[in-house]
């Protein structure tokens, strides 16, 4: 009973002061000297990268005591830190920031926090902490999962407004109770003159076009951006918020990358005209992914062609447009565009799910046929109406692709196709992988 109760006071930090008298005299001493030595050495480390594999023993006290062995680390300028889903709660968050906040060296932070029991008050610490952190210039930030609300986003937004050095941002706000009070703030972070790359992931939240609209004023402050990404769907966004979205963005000449993730935004022409406008502003993309899933584009398909039809510098395209009755004329607008991108090396495409059939299927292939250069496929075609013709000419395109290293490519779901044409699917995988290309295939 009396060692039981002993393990129960024994400290998480087994070098710590408090630890050595649970040892022998011998071991206290050997321990004491390793002890002074390890920290000796940790004084001079730069940059860390710490994640906590089993999260569930990642408790409160786990926390402080990770928090007094981090914080007298004064020449770390790198820290990368993951306690999502762990039972960390308000307590231990508030611990673990106020220890990064006396790290004034740090230049780059990778702090993740999803799901760990935050609410607003461990936001507040976090936030009143980061302030301190004047010499910041990558900052990620991943709080999605808990309930910090509009006030935890206000008082976040707040010190990252004054971190004037950023050149990098990403902020993580996806399930977390966020209103356009909250979506505000954001608007708020106008000193970031040097910012050069802005992520926002804000995913299930209830921000309307009001909140939309404030965002994309904040934008129009990084007139130096490069890379800008946009996760908002599954929000309650319209097309109204998304006008003032695309009004913002032509503005960013300087864009090179850009993904935005609209899905489930009830998207419908005047959306995808939007849409449109967007990609045809931006004149230096070399990358591209755009997430209209479960919308209405279809009748938009000709003017998101059009726009794309100028990006002849695209390196990188993802379009992904599952359920939106694209049918044979939309995925053929899409498709014969597609095909004029001439320097992509990575292409992914979504048309799941939309009436697609054989004149489809083989306008996509002669698309792909025309890309020698693609070293990663991604295609996803399922649950459409695409028989033994279709599937035979996607199967002849992949096997002329010489320079294939990666490829995904999906046709579950469509009847029509017979052993004929899956045999010949299955001779053109087995060909790729013997020349060295991961392939991951269903149908």
């Amino acid at each position: 009973m009396a060692q039981s109760r002993l393990a129960k006071e024994m400290p998480t930090d087994v070098l710590s002061d408090q630890a050595l008298p649970f040892y022998d005299v011998v071991t206290a001493f050997r321990l004491g000297a390793a002890d002074r030595e390890f920290r000796a050495g940790l004084r001079q480390l730069t940059n860390v990268n710490i994640s906590f594999r089993k999260k569930r023993r990642f408790s409160p006290s786990a926390a402080r005591s990770f928090a007094l062995s981090i914080r007298n680390l004064h020449s770390l300028t790198r820290l990368r830190a993951d306690a999502s889903f762990s039972p960390l709660g308000e307590q231990g968050a508030s611990q673990l920031a106020e220890a990064i906040g006396s790290l004034c060296n740090l230049a780059r932070l990778d702090l993740s926090l999803a799901s760990c029991g935050l609410g607003m008050q461990g936001a507040k610490k976090l936030g009143q902490e980061l302030c301190r952190l004047c010499c910041l210039e990558h900052l990620r930030i991943d709080v999605s999962f808990n309930d910090i609300g509009d006030v935890g986003v206000q008082r976040i937004c707040q010190a990252v407004g004054s971190l004037t050095k950023l050149t990098s941002l990403e902020l993580g706000f996806n399930r977390n109770r966020i209103h356009d009070l909250g979506a505000g703030w954001l608007a708020g972070m106008t000193s970031l003159h040097q910012l050069i790359s802005f992520r926002l992931f804000a995913f299930d939240n209830h921000i309307g076009d009001a909140g939309l609209h404030a965002i994309s004023q904040g934008l129009r402050s990084y007139s130096g951006l490069e890379e800008l990404t946009l996760g908002v769907n599954r929000n309650e966004i319209t097309e109204a918020g998304l006008q003032t979205l695309a009004q913002a963005c032509i503005s960013f000449r300087k864009v090179k990358s850009l993904e935005l993730d609209l899905s489930n935004c009830h998207l419908q022409w005047q959306g995808a005209r939007d849409l449109a406008v967007i990609v045809g502003a931006l004149p230096s993309l070399k990358s591209l992914a755009l997430d209209v899933n479960i919308n209405e584009v279809a009748h938009g398909a000709q003017l998101l062609a059009q726009a794309l039809s100028t990006q002849l510098s695209l390196v990188k395209l993802k379009l992904s447009a599952s359920a939106n009755r694209l049918g044979q004329v939309g995925i053929c607008q899409i498709a014969q565009v597609l095909g004029t991108l001439r320097l992509l090396t990575c292409l992914g495409v979504d048309m799941s799910g939309n009436a697609v059939d054989d004149t489809g299927a083989s306008e996509l292939a002669r698309s792909i046929r025309s890309l020698p250069a693609l070293e990663t496929l991604q295609v996803d075609l399922r649950g459409n109406a695409i028989g033994d013709a279709g599937a035979k000419e996607l199967a002849r395109a992949l096997g002329l692709l010489r320079s294939l290293e990666h490829l995904e490519f999906r046709l579950d779901g469509n009847s029509r196709c017979s052993r004929s044409s899956h045999y010949e699917l299955s001779h053109t995988v087995q060909s790729l992988q013997w020349s060295g290309c991961v392939c991951e295939c269903s149908w």
